[in-house]
Order: C-alpha cells, then sequence, then structure tokens
C-alpha cells in the first residue's frame, strides 16, 4: 500500500480536466511560502474601524476600494529667530565694578587760600589800528545789493555798514573777460580811539572743583582768522561766483566811511590765570560775547592788576580765576586809514 507522502505527491501533480472534453488545461500551482515582513522601529496607528453593521469587502475582493496610506503630520512651524543686535556684556562676579570717579575740573587748584585782586587801576583811554572786514554783495553791474560786518573787533560797527553800504559802489568783477556777480571782501582799516572807561560790574572767582569745562571763545587776533572761511559761497546763490574764483576782483569806486562817537557797553567772560608773584599771566575768553577789541583792551589794562597769589601750605601756587565784569566807555572815533580788496571768500561759516 503505497504511503500518505507518496499520495500527497502525486495529488499534486494531477491533471484536471476543466468543463468537456478538450478544454484548456491548467496546473494548478503551489501555495507560494508566505515572506517574512520586516519588523517597525514604531507601532503602526490602528486602522480606522468600520461602523456597526457595515460590511467591509475583503482586501482583493472586488468592490474593494483601495487602501491609501494615512497623510502624514504636518511639520512643526520653524521657531521665530530675533534679529541680531548688541551683544550683552556678561558681568564677571568674580571682578568688582570699576570705582565711579567723579569729574575734577583740571583748571582747579585745591588752595588753601585763594589769589585775591588788590589793586586795579582804571582803564586809560586807548587807541587801536585794527582791520574791519566787509562781505559785500554786488552785481555784473557794481551795484551794491547788501553789506555785512564779519567778525567786527567792536558789535557796533555792524549797523553802521549796514546804513553806509547803500551809498557805496563798486567796479564789478571779471571772470573770463566778463562782468560777474560776487560778494566781495572789502577790508577797512581803521584807528580807533576808546575813552571814558568804568566798570558797571566786576566779579573774580576761583574756578571750582567741579566747575564744567568752559567753551573757550573765538579770537580775531590780526588777519589771519579769515583762513577759517570756505572758499565757495556758503549757502550757494545761483549766479553768483566766489570771489577766490574770479580773474579780477571787484574794487570800491565809492565807499565813505564815518562812525560816530556814542556810548557802547561790553561784556567780558574770561579766565585769568594769576602767577605766584600776584601777576596776571594770561586772559581767555569764554563763550562767544566778548568782542576782540576790548578783550584786548583789558589784556592791557589788567598788566597792571595786583594780587595776593594763592598759596597752599603757606606757599604762593599759580591759580585761576573766573572773571565776569561789564565795560561801559565811549567810542570816540573810527577813522579810516586804508582800503583793499581782498580775495578770500568770507560768505560763510567759519570752520572750528
Amino acid at each position: 500500500m503505497p504511503s500518505s507522502v507518496a499520495l500527497a505527491c502525486a495529488a499534486a501533480s494531477v491533471v484536471i480536466r476543466l468543463g468537456g472534453g478538450g478544454g484548456a488545461l491548467a496546473q494548478i500551482p503551489q501555495e507560494p511560502k508566505p515572506v517574512s515582513e520586516p519588523i517597525p522601529l514604531t507601532t503602526p496607528a490602528p486602522a480606522p474601524q468600520p461602523a456597526t453593521g457595515t460590511a467591509v469587502p475583503a482586501a482583493g475582493a472586488p468592490g474593494a476600494a483601495p487602501q491609501q496610506e494615512a497623510p502624514a503630520a504636518p511639520a512643526p512651524p520653524p521657531a521665530p529667530t530675533r534679529p541680531p543686535g548688541p551683544l550683552e556684556p556678561i558681568a564677571d562676579p568674580t571682578r568688582p565694578a570699576p570705582p565711579d570717579v567723579p569729574f575734577v575740573n583740571p583748571l582747579f587748584v585745591p588752595v588753601d587760600v585763594p589769589a585775591k585782586l588788590t589793586a586795579r587801576p582804571p582803564l586809560a583811554d586807548w587807541e587801536s589800528r585794527e582791520p574791519l572786514f566787509v562781505a559785500v554783495k554786488v552785481d555784473e553791474t557794481g551795484r551794491v545789493l547788501e553789506a555785512q560786518a564779519v567778525e567786527p573787533p567792536l558789535r557796533a560797527f555792524g549797523p553802521t555798514v549796514s546804513l553806509l553800504a547803500a551809498k557805496w559802489t563798486f567796479k564789478p568783477a571779471r571772470k573770463d573777460g566778463q562782468p560777474v556777480r560776487t560778494w566781495a571782501t572789502y577790508g577797512i582799516d581803521l584807528t580807533i580811539q576808546l575813552e571814558d572807561a568804568a566798570w558797571t560790574s566786576f566779579d573774580l572767582t576761583p574756578v571750582g572743583k567741579t566747575d564744567p569745562l568752559p567753551e573757550i571763545g573765538p579770537e580775531t587776533v590780526g588777519e589771519a582768522w579769515v583762513t577759517r572761511y570756505p572758499k565757495e559761497i556758503t549757502p550757494p546763490e545761483p549766479g553768483y561766483v566766489s570771489v577766490e574764483d574770479v580773474d579780477f576782483l571787484p574794487m570800491p569806486a565809492k565807499s565813505s566811511w564815518k562812525a560816530e562817537s556814542t556810548k557802547l557797553r561790553s561784556k567780558i567772560h574770561a579766565l585769568v590765570e594769576v602767577s605766584t608773584q600776584g601777576q596776571v599771566k594770561r586772559i581767555v575768553p569764554i563763550g562767544k560775547e566778548n568782542e576782540s577789541l576790548i578783550l584786548k583792551w583789558v589784556r592791557g589794562a589788567a598788566l597792571g592788576w595786583r594780587f595776593s597769589p594763592g598759596s597752599v601750605a603757606g606757599k604762593a601756587v599759580d591759580s585761576w580765576l573766573v572773571l565776569d565784569a561789564t565795560l561801559e566807555y565811549a567810542l570816540d572815533s573810527a577813522k579810516e586809514v586804508g582800503k583793499r580788496s581782498i580775495k578770500k571768500n568770507l560768505r560763510g561759516t567759519p570752520e572750528g
């Protein structure tokens, strides 16, 4: 009797006729061996369960819907970024904070006894020769349209220039053979006499330890100060040429000068250095209210001032005082002794 193994092998090769005779033959294939799937690293989400009473066709059966993969979860939005900014220093806990250093005025001298004025002779009448520079707006016909005193030795000369310039005429500047419009620089040399001076206020105080640093005032000593002005007319004026670019300077044809005698008042605000001998070593103007001619007058008079000098432990030392004073005087005369046209633009804002 054949064994069960033999019967099984014979049954696997049986040929079956389908339908009637002569039909096509088909060989029954052997069942494929199952293929092992890789073990997923994460547990898959459970498939959604159908509603109760609804038949779900098996996969691969007719009428079964194709299986779709579950949509992937959206990626989280990127974290907001901060714009770059200055790095904040991290305090070093092992290093002590720097101490607060109080401000000390560099001119302060810790004297035991401050300098004190002991003698101040009255100001003598005074005469000085000074230049007065005027910026004159001249058209191509030589007519004067405007005039301004530029840093005059006395501010009182400003209104005088405005009144007199209305009657002035010039030979116009020329460039490339043609008359042009420009701002001329007109210099008047004056002999000025001042008299009857009297101090209406006069205060000298030592420079304090915490006094703020003062603004040193400008000085128009000589004529070198004109170089602080720009070459070009500032602000620019259409149709006007800088006097530094013309071929022939505008020359005064009619430019009379006359200054009336008048009473005036000037402020003096300055630093005064007193030496160990009790004399004035120098006077330095503070701010912009000083007038150059009056400062020059006071400097000459200060040569006669006498002080008891400041001292430390009984020894005389140089020290600084602040002068705040008002002077009244008379402008006796300001006579013209010369005039000239200068190839330097003074229409603008000076540097420094």
